[in-house]
């Protein structure tokens, strides 16, 4: 019988893991226990999947045929060092646990693993990650001009930068391009123009923020429709 199912559809997992086999079984496992999982081959697929959508935790294999699981895992415990990193391997030697560990492994679980250990560590790992009520790793600071992650220097920002911030932080979902040009105050400019100075103003903005979210894409475009924020963020 599952449990919790409930709790699970809201932890986000990838599996990264090149045996086409193992990858598919895996993920329609762990999909059958309620969690929202994608699944990608290598390092490089993993970096364009996290651009689209961050996740909560890395199911991730070790030997891989290019950029091996060591390696991923120092660079995401890097660069987005809140995901949680899983590591399923064969490797079964005290030193490629300490390794595993040392890179940034928060769980580290040999093959062949067992479905209910490897569930109840995914679950358990996704209670130690959920943030403290009311935590706001960014602050967007309106009057000072400037945007702050946890207790890093504040980046300075411009005032259409902080307005065009602003309203998307307010708005859960995609804010459409016509409300983000106007958000900066309109102006006479053709809708052209606008456009690509909202074009320019988001991709100053990525760049400002990306030193803190690595690969994460912390603006997502929505085709045809506009931006969504995807950090949570406070505005004071």
């Amino acid at each position: 019988m599952k449990t919790n199912i409930d709790n699970a559809r809201k932890t986000d997992l990838i599996v990264v893991e090149d045996n086409e086999t193992l990858r598919h079984e895996l993920c329609d496992f762990l999909s059958e226990e309620g969690f929202g999982v994608r699944a990608v081959d290598s390092g490089e697929s993993l970096n364009q999947t996290l651009r689209e959508r961050f996740t909560d935790i890395l199911v991730l294999d070790l030997n891989m045929a290019d950029e091996d699981g060591i390696s991923i895992a120092k660079r995401i415990r890097t660069h987005l060092p809140q995901i949680g990193i899983i590591m399923l391997t064969g490797r079964v030697l005290s030193k490629d646990r300490v390794e595993g560990y040392q890179s940034g492994a928060d769980v580290y679980i040999t093959k062949p693993a067992r479905p209910a250990e490897l569930v109840a560590a995914i679950r358990n790992l996704a209670d130690r990650l959920k943030p403290a009520p009311l935590h706001f790793p960014w602050v967007l600071d309106t009057l000072n001009l400037t945007l702050s992650y946890q207790s890093n220097v504040p980046i300075e920002l411009t005032a259409n930068e902080a307005k065009i911030l602003k309203t998307l932080a307010l708005t859960a979902s995609c804010v459409t391009h016509a409300a983000l040009i106007e958000s900066t105050a309109p102006s006479k400019l053709t809708d052209a123009m606008s456009r690509a100075s909202l074009e320019v103003l988001i991709s100053r903005l990525r760049s400002k923020i990306s030193w803190y979210t690595g690969p994460l894409n912390p603006i997502k475009s929505v085709r045809g429709m506009g931006y969504q924020l995807c950090i949570k963020m406070k505005i004071q």
